[in-house]
C-alpha cells in the first residue's frame, strides 16, 4: 500500500502542475484511505503536502506564463483571515460530513467549467470588487474543508474574474500555497506524528509537479480548461457517493 500510496501522491503533484488544482481533492482521499489516517488528520496532513508542491509549482510556471502576481496578492490577503474562521468552523463539523460537502461543491464547480464561454484577451485583468469577493469566499472554503483552493481559485480566475487559462493556473498554484499555509495554523492539533512523515510524499508530489508543468506547455487553453473540469467532476460523483452511502448506513 505505501508503494501505491506513492504512486498516487505522484499523480497528485502532476495534477498540480498540470491543472493548477486537484491537490487536495487528491492528498486528502490518498491520505485517509490509503495511509489510514482519520479524516481531520488527513486534512491537515494534505496542508503540508499540497502546499510545499504549490508553492514550487508556481515558481515553475511563471518561467513560461507569468503568475497574476495582483490577483495572487489581494486572494490571499483577503482569504487568509476568512480561513481561519472556516478552519475553525471546520472542528465543529464531522469528518464524513465535511467529505460530502467536499464532493457536491466540485460537482457544482465541474459543470460550470464546461460552460462555453469566449476566452478572454491574454492582458485582461479581474475588477477588484469581483477579485475581493471570490477571494474571500475561496479563503473561507479552504479552511473549511481543508483544501488548498485550486479547484475554486482556477473557475473563479477563469469564469469570474476573466484571467486566461494557463495564467491562471499558475496564479492559483501561488494563492493554494499561501492559503494551506495560513489554514495549517487552525488544521496544527491534527498534525499527529502519523501525518508529519511526509519526505517520501513530498518527493514524489515534486516528480510529479515538474512533469505536469512540462505538460502544460503543450495543451491548448479550452482543452485545459475542459480537463480541468472533467477531472474534478469524476472525482466529486466518487465522493459524493463514497461519503453519502456511509452517512445513510
Amino acid at each position: 500500500m505505501f508503494w501505491l500510496g506513492l504512486i498516487l501522491v505522484a499523480l497528485m503533484g502532476l495534477s498540480l502542475g498540470l491543472l493548477g488544482g486537484g491537490g487536495s481533492i487528491l492528498a486528502v482521499p490518498i491520505l485517509e484511505y490509503v495511509f489510514g489516517m482519520e479524516a481531520h488528520a488527513a486534512i491537515a496532513g494534505s496542508l503540508v503536502l499540497v502546499g510545499g508542491t504549490a508553492l514550487l509549482s508556481a515558481l515553475l510556471h511563471h518561467r513560461s506564463q507569468p503568475v497574476d502576481w495582483r490577483s495572487a496578492l489581494v486572494f490571499a490577503a483577503i482569504g487568509a483571515p476568512l480561513s481561519l474562521a472556516g478552519g475553525w468552523l471546520s472542528r465543529r463539523v464531522p469528518g464524513s460530513v465535511l467529505m460530502l460537502l467536499f464532493g457536491v461543491l466540485m460537482l457544482v464547480v465541474g459543470a460550470a467549467m464546461f460552460r462555453r464561454r469566449p476566452d478572454p484577451p491574454p492582458d485582461a485583468r479581474p475588477y477588484a470588487i469581483a477579485l475581493a469577493v471570490s477571494g474571500a469566499a475561496v479563503g473561507f472554503l479552504t479552511g473549511f474543508l481543508g483544501i488548498g483552493g485550486g479547484f475554486l481559485i482556477v473557475p473563479a480566475l477563469v469564469l469570474f474574474l476573466r484571467v486566461p487559462m494557463k495564467r491562471a493556473v499558475g496564479t492559483s498554484l501561488l494563492v493554494i500555497a499561501v492559503n494551506a499555509g495560513v489554514a495549517l495554523v487552525m488544521h496544527r492539533h491534527e498534525l499527529h506524528l502519523e501525518a508529519m512523515s511526509l519526505g517520501p510524499l513530498s518527493a514524489a508530489a515534486l516528480v510529479g509537479t515538474f512533469a505536469g508543468v512540462e505538460t502544460s506547455r503543450w495543451i491548448p487553453p479550452k482543452r485545459l480548461r475542459k480537463l480541468f473540469a472533467l477531472f474534478v467532476i469524476l472525482v466529486g460523483v466518487w465522493m459524493v457517493v463514497r461519503h453519502a452511502s456511509g452517512l445513510m448506513r
